[in-house]
């Protein structure tokens, strides 16, 4: 264990999600058992290869700084920032997360990947800048994202006192490489060094700060090819009502045939409804898969006189009943909008035929889901 740090890794988090100052900060898409977001709680398994990896012999980058190398944002093409607030240093925690995304093993990838998180950010969840301090590349180097002295978005509650260090990947089944591993322990190193960090810091994952690992595997609109809405309505969170829908088209069962009907539905939508964008906020596939639609924060297309306070949320298929992965994701996502502070605590369940003059979603699903926890009629 690294000296003058604590390393927490037990228990699940606290709090309300990821991020503080942008939209009230809620986290991002995760992967995995969290998302894209992208402020996914790291796994049991990258933990422990982190644990591991902070009791083995450290070695110090090869330069002689004391530091990783360290990409800045004008090497990996970093959009500049709406704003910057400043962060008060030394803080006394390092929280570490991981992307959920693509690992990636050269700088080419890694730069590439950071790219599309900022731009999820700016432009999905309409932060004024990437939710990360730093962000870590199986490649050994280090990607400067917020940096050392501006606050960041990746804990809630927590970000005025904390750095956040990303690993770029999914590590649900694996832990970071050596190269990824030596690099964190040596921007920890760096930030001591520096006066960023105290010598008595705590290191802690994510899950334990906050409630990260109920969030299902959401599919972002770049990863099933969205194409970009003619405008956006802000949908104010969070919301009282879930409302569930389906799409009444075809079943699909992988990720490139359920992207596929995404599109389809999305085309659909915008070019003979005449709406802005694809209606639902996210879509399930019976692959076990969330599709990001409009997403949290945007306001729906898909319950009228209800889509100012609902969150609506469509299987992929005509139902009879979705299969066992459809609907663990579905009741994950619920679980998930809850933690990160865009699903009131206290919300209704209902089917669209609730709400308005339709079969929607068909009644065998509409039976399944009326015994589902706060389903009203």
């Amino acid at each position: 264990m690294q000296r003058g740090s604590e390393l927490r890794l037990c228990g699940e988090g606290r709090g309300k999600g990821a991020g503080e100052g942008e939209s009230r900060g809620r986290g991002g898409v995760g992967g995995s058992c969290n998302n894209t977001s992208w402020s996914p709680a790291p796994t049991k398994a990258l933990l422990a290869g982190f644990m591991l990896g902070m009791s083995l012999p450290f070695s110090p980058p090869p330069h002689g700084t004391g530091c990783p190398r360290i990409i800045s944002r004008r090497q990996w093409g970093a959009r500049p920032p709406r704003n910057r607030v400043p962060l008060r240093t030394p803080v006394p925690y390092v929280i570490i997360h991981h992307t959920a995304g693509n690992r990636c093993t050269s700088q080419a990838s890694c730069s590439q990947q950071v790219r599309g998180i900022q731009n999820y950010h700016m432009d999905t969840r309409r932060w004024p800048d990437i939710g990360y301090n730093f962000l870590i590349g199986e490649d050994g180097r280090v990607y400067e994202g917020r940096g050392w002295s501006s606050v960041g978005a990746h804990a809630y509650g927590w970000n005025y006192k904390s750095l956040g260090f990303s690993f770029l990947g999914n590590f649900s089944s694996r832990a970071p490489n050596a190269a990824a591993l030596n690099a964190a322990k040596s921007l920890i190193q760096c930030a001591v060094s520096k006066g960023f960090l105290r010598r008595s810091y705590t290191l802690t994952g994510h899950r334990n700060v906050n409630p990260t690992s109920c969030c299902p595997r959401i599919i972002s609109r770049s990863q099933w090819r969205a194409r970009t809405p003619r405008s956006r309505d802000r949908l104010r969170t969070p919301v009282p009502y879930v409302i569930i829908h389906h799409t009444a088209g075809n079943r699909c069962y992988t990720q490139a045939s359920c992207s596929e009907q995404v599109r389809g539905i999305q085309n659909y939508h915008i070019n003979k409804r005449g709406w802005s964008d694809i209606g639902y906020n996210f879509l399930i596939g019976e692959d076990g898969r969330v599709y990001e639609g409009r997403g949290w924060s945007t306001m729906g297309a898909h319950a009228k006189n209800w889509n100012s306070k609902s969150l609506g949320f469509s299987f992929l298929g005509t139902f009879t009943i979705p299969n066992a992965a459809a609907l663990n994701a579905a009741r994950s996502l619920i679980q998930c909008a809850i933690s990160k502070g865009f699903l009131s605590r206290s919300y209704t369940l209902k089917g669209h035929r609730n709400v308005s003059p339709t079969s929607c979603p068909g009644n065998d699903l509409y039976r399944v889901i009326s015994r589902w926890a706060r389903f009203k009629p």
